[in-house]
């Protein structure tokens, strides 16, 4: 790094960044997490900690202003089940002999309701990671040990639904969506039946959590039966989305092997973006926007680094954070971008908040850089957003529904190097635009600090990004 005679950092000539306000991608729904499994043990902390865990990610005021809910629809059969770990046994409404149980899964539900009430004109989705635990091909009726019918995956980590098995797996989902509409007024708008299903390392006894390995052939048999069953419901109001693979490389290659009778029944397609940074979603992205569906960032996660005592200044899953959502916003042109565990527990670094699922009397939590980083995205690109051009991978811009704001972040992943940017605005009905630019930045010692506006002046400004930081600027009042 230069060094001026001061000792301070000497900023090389601003890079122009061009922002085209008017060149117009998608249209955004919204931002959201998975509730497996965090709501499994937080739905049990008191009524008041609750409340407060919810408004951190669901306020718009308050917190993340999440607005997107997935609710894990559990298989497993026993809350003590030893091959799960802490939290994760989420179980089965029914049980073998066609009986129900609504009591079950009481501690999500709680959560989800909650989440109801909060958020800002809400969309669940259902999701399952395995099918009920005696419909899987490690079920043995016969097994003397009580762990028959595993949920963490199929022997020798092959497919864990049983052949024959498609239609009540697809039944048993729609009976829960059924029974959440009409006695618990939750009305889900997309049913994902799958989770991950080709990865590959959903093994009986080992996973430590559940999941199944559904191959395209299966997988297309289940979704026919599930869209059968929602018409013959008069679920009217809930489609069905797939696959959730891992990966957007195996997203593309499930759905290019379903059948055009398969794809039209399913107007949502979801992926997860786990894997490098490295790969190209453009493919992906056509592929499925030439069939005209809808395309879902469904779940991914970013750990900090610091295993296993959370580092409160630390960066890293912050930065990491800041890059996914800028390639799945911009290059796969996702519609929705939803957090995998936005709740974690001593174990891990991968959630948003850090909050010990065991040993926990005082039902403490606090908040990591994650947090605040999405926070720099999530309280100013708004649900009905659009998406729109800007030039650089570290940067990402978006109009407000009323074309009245424009929105961009910039973050910068070097350790030691600052970044100097000229942000100029292309092709504004007003070349003489000026005004105020609001500025909110995370960084090591900033969360989400709102510092000294920047002058706008003919449609141009010019701002430092520090190192390790990720910066919001918000202009108000865009010419039209």
């Amino acid at each position: 790094m230069t060094m001026a005679n001061n000792g301070q950092p000497e900023l090389r000539d601003p890079v122009t960044v061009d922002v085209s306000p008017y060149a117009r991608a998608q249209t955004f729904e919204g931002w959201g997490t998975s509730l497996a499994w965090w709501a499994n043990v937080l739905g049990g902390w008191s009524e008041e900690r609750q409340q407060e865990i919810v408004d951190k990610l669901y306020s718009a005021e308050q917190g993340l202003g999440m607005t997107i809910a997935r609710y894990n629809i559990g298989g497993t059969k026993d809350a003590n089940d030893p091959y799960l770990d802490y939290g994760k046994a989420i179980l089965s409404y029914q049980s073998e002999d066609g009986s129900w149980d609504w009591s079950r899964d009481a501690n999500q539900r709680a959560i989800l309701q909650k989440i109801q009430t909060t958020a800002d004109s809400p969309i669940f989705e259902a999701f399952s990671n395995c099918p009920p635990w005696w419909m899987t091909c490690s079920y043995d009726p016969s097994s003397p040990d009580g762990a028959a019918g595993c949920t963490t995956g199929g022997p020798n980590g092959g497919d864990n639904l049983r052949d024959g098995s498609e239609g009540d797996f697809a039944r048993y989902l729609v009976d829960v969506l059924r029974h959440f509409r009409d006695e618990w007024n939750i009305v889900f708008r997309t049913l994902a039946p799958f989770n991950e299903p080709v990865a590959g390392w959903w093994k009986y006894r080992i996973t430590k959590q559940e999941g199944a390995q559904i191959l395209a052939r299966q997988q297309e048999l289940v979704l026919r039966e599930a869209f059968d069953a929602l018409r013959n419901a008069g679920l009217h109001e809930t489609s069905l989305s797939a696959s959730d693979e891992s990966f957007v490389e195996m997203a593309r290659a499930t759905w290019e092997a379903f059948s055009d009778e398969t794809k039209a029944r399913i107007p949502q397609v979801n992926t997860h973006t786990y894997n490098d940074f490295s790969y190209d979603p453009t493919a992906f992205r056509q592929a499925v926007h030439a069939d005209g569906k809808k395309l879902w960032m469904s779940e991914v996660g970013f750990e900090n680094g610091e295993h296993p005592v959370p580092d409160s200044r630390s960066m890293s899953g912050a930065l990491k954070l800041a890059r996914g959502v800028a390639k799945d916003l911009k290059t796969m042109q996702a519609e929705a971008w939803v957090y995998w565990q936005a709740v974690e527990s001593d174990v891990s670094t991968w959630g948003l908040i850090f909050a010990p699922f065991e040993h926990n009397e005082k039902e403490s939590y606090r908040m990591y850089k994650q947090y605040y980083a999405l926070a720099n995205y999530s309280r100013f690109i708004r649900p009905g957003s659009a998406v729109v051009d800007v030039q650089g991978e570290c940067s990402l811009a978006a109009v407000s529904a009323d074309a009245d704001r424009l929105v961009i972040v910039t973050y910068n992943e070097s350790e030691t190097e600052p970044a100097m940017h000229r942000y100029r605005l292309r092709d504004l009905p007003d070349p003489a635009f000026c005004g105020k630019v609001r500025v909110y930045r995370t960084s090591a010692d900033e969360n989400l600090a709102k510092l000294e506006p920047i002058a706008l002046q003919d449609g141009t400004f010019t701002a430092e990004v520090p190192p390790a930081s990720v910066t919001t600027y918000v202009i108000e009042g865009l010419p039209r």
